[in-house]
């Protein structure tokens, strides 16, 4: 595990400098705070009765993150789809919000062309980095703000975050203040420092969780606010890692896969369990947890809890997305293979594409 102390190691596996993207988290998030009178919302917007954002894979985890980090609070029904096909309920009353940082989303272009065809067509925002579908917004003309970012997408979701939270914001669905978007830029900045590859093991938490889950599968417990952030580890645990990996839902896990523990007999030895938690879960959530911990000790599998106690629910998705990427960069690192490049995955996508 010596490798992740050694910065010249690190940088011959990560040919394509992932980590100095990830370290521009923060200058994403500036960049969009500095520009968000470019995220203009025009009047009608502030009238519609549901919202309906449109992504997929980490752009639909920003989706899910915000949309459970507001559902509390939010006046009306958020929903999150991934699919290319348009529900026949979404009229001149809906907000449709597109995120793609390609702008070549097959299943948002499928979306939004169907959506586009409506006889009652709702009102559109998209937040791309420019493709086909910026194309689309300037020929149909709704509204969109566009970002320059640059590597993968997984790399550049402070943009997403940021302009999604802040048009929220901007038609009524949450109320900031000035204060909370540079705190949670300085928290993110904190937590980089700590996550640094310069940072030895023994003190980064995110090397220590990496060096710990090595060999194994994944499997990552989130509930309410933190189920994105599971599904965000899951996803970057597959990208990043190339490493097979598993998110479940609490409660839901507690009503089928708890079960699937028993076998088979060989399952503790290739898994490990990573459970994120938070002081806003219910309490019946937290219990559940606890006692399912304690099974998995009697049963000698191998776990972690990764506990959050931030000032509010954004903070912590926040905060759970970093450390998720540091560690399945560091795991990365620990497999020996470049955490940028997808081949197999671009190769599905280059066939999906000639149909």
């Amino acid at each position: 595990m010596r490798i992740l102390d050694d910065l010249n190691e690190i940088k011959k596996i990560d040919q394509e400098n992932l980590s100095d993207l990830m370290e521009k988290l923060t200058d994403q998030m500036e960049s969009v705070w500095q520009e968000k009178d470019k995220i203009e919302i025009p009047a009608s917007y502030q009238k519609v009765k549901n919202v309906i954002i449109s992504g997929m894979g980490c752009d639909r985890v920003v989706a899910d993150a915000i949309k459970k980090a507001l559902e509390e609070i939010s006046p009306l029904p958020i929903e999150v789809v991934g699919d290319y096909n348009a529900a026949s309920y979404i009229n001149e009353e809906t907000l449709v919000i597109l995120l793609s940082y390609s702008g070549q989303t097959l299943e948002v272009l499928s979306f939004i062309k169907k959506l586009l065809k409506f006889k009652n067509r709702p009102k559109i925002f998209a937040i791309l980095g420019g493709g086909q579908l910026e194309e689309i917004a300037k020929k149909e003309k709704f509204s969109f703000y566009k970002f320059s970012g640059a590597g993968p997408s997984r790399a550049n979701i402070g943009y997403l975050i940021f302009a999604l939270a802040i048009l929220l914001e901007k038609i009524g669905l949450t109320k900031k203040t000035d204060n909370d978007f540079p705190n949670l830029i300085k928290k993110i900045k904190d937590l980089n420092v700590q996550y640094n590859p310069k940072i030895k093991t023994d003190k980064n938490l995110a090397k220590n969780l990496a060096c710990k889950v090595f060999d194994r599968a994944t499997i990552i417990l989130g509930a309410q606010h933190l189920w994105p952030v599971a599904q965000r580890f899951k996803k970057l645990f597959n990208e990043n890692s190339k490493n097979f990996s598993f998110a479940e839902e609490v409660p839901e896990f507690f009503h089928n896969s708890v079960v699937g523990i028993e076998h088979p007999f060989r399952l503790k030895d290739e898994v490990f369990f990573i459970s994120l938690e938070s002081e806003f879960y219910d309490k019946k959530i937290k219990i559940a947890l606890s006692l399912f911990k304690e099974e998995l000790r009697k049963r000698g599998f191998n776990s972690e809890t990764i506990d959050y106690s931030e000032k509010n629910r954004l903070e912590e998705v926040i905060s759970g997305i970093v450390l998720g990427d540091w560690t399945t960069f560091y795991l990365a690192i620990l497999n020996n293979v470049d955490p940028s490049p997808m081949i197999l995955l671009e190769s599905i996508k280059n066939q999906i594409r000639k149909i």
